[in-house]
């Protein structure tokens, strides 16, 4: 029985014409369809729908949700980075890049968003929807005419990072259990790891492509797949995307005695708020 068969050669272009994108990764053109530039990196990144169709179906129901509610807007952005991502990889064209580039935007601004609403006054939602476009629409616009990197990455992370502050400081503020504060916590902290380990082997994929490629071939397929780093930067990147989401999801809704409705969350969320249900009603049982 045949267990792998070698790489094929790659069509010198593909259905959608010359590569135009700046951005190319290790994985090789066209190999296994002329419709689909980079296969895997172009499957794995279904894992951002489906973690953002799970976040529409838990928020649709909710007294304060809606497939256009606030609560939704994070998701929509989490399948939009899914969507255009795929666009992206499939096509290797520089237009499709920029749709991907800036799909970042629209799902951490939309956590950001929802993040600095809340609790806050009319008037002061107002000026964080103005400051929030007022600095993505300009950047957004020069980093597509001027086709830089630097700004957008810059941006990005420190929305990010304003993001993870928030979220641990509405951990400390609205969680009373110690134990449960030290859940989330840990939950945040794997997230957030996540994230930087699918940054680890982005880097591995984009700075040692020529190893990686090389070790891929003397594997053959279908094992070589297992080695496409990028695919695994879209997995584990979805990870973090989806705990960040529903993390604020949770904080920004809870109220007094729903801790531990785990309902429509997926892992790795559900598992921790069902113990910090299992948590609350043991502590309620010492209070009787």
């Amino acid at each position: 029985m045949q267990l792998s068969w070698p790489y094929p050669k790659a069509p010198a272009v593909g259905a959608w014409g010359p590569v135009t994108s700046n951005h190319n990764f290790c994985e090789e053109d066209y190999i296994i369809t002329p419709y689909i530039g980079e296969f895997i990196n172009t499957l794995t990144n279904i894992v951002y729908v489906i973690y953002g169709a799970y976040g529409l179906r838990r928020v649709q129901p909710h007294k304060d949700g809606g497939l256009w509610s606030t609560l939704a807007f994070p998701y929509w952005g989490l399948i939009g980075v899914g969507l255009l991502s795929m666009w992206f990889h499939a096509t290797l064209k520089y237009h499709s890049q920029m749709g991907d580039d800036l799909s970042m935007f629209l799902a951490v601004g939309a956590l950001l968003h929802q993040l600095l609403c809340f609790e806050a006054t009319p008037a002061q939602r107002r000026t964080y929807t103005i400051t929030i476009l007022f600095t993505l629409i300009p950047i957004s616009i020069y980093h597509c005419w001027a086709d830089e990197i630097i700004m957008h990455q810059v941006v990005f992370g420190g929305m990010v990072y304003l993001v993870v502050r928030r979220i641990r400081a509405l951990i400390a503020r609205k969680i009373k259990s110690e134990e449960s504060k030290r859940k989330l916590g840990r939950m945040a902290t794997l997230g957030i790891s996540s994230g930087l380990f699918g940054f680890f082997l982005w880097n591995i994929d984009f700075h040692a492509c020529g190893h990686v490629t090389a070790f891929k071939h003397r594997l053959g397929l279908p094992w070589g797949f297992i080695f496409e780093l990028h695919g695994w930067w879209h997995f584990f990147t979805g990870i973090c995307a989806y705990v960040g989401m529903a993390l604020v999801e949770f904080l920004v809704t809870i109220e007094e005695g729903s801790v531990g409705i785990e309902e429509g969350f997926a892992w790795p969320v559900k598992s921790v708020i069902r113990e910090m249900g299992v948590i609350e009603r043991r502590e309620a049982g010492k209070d009787m």
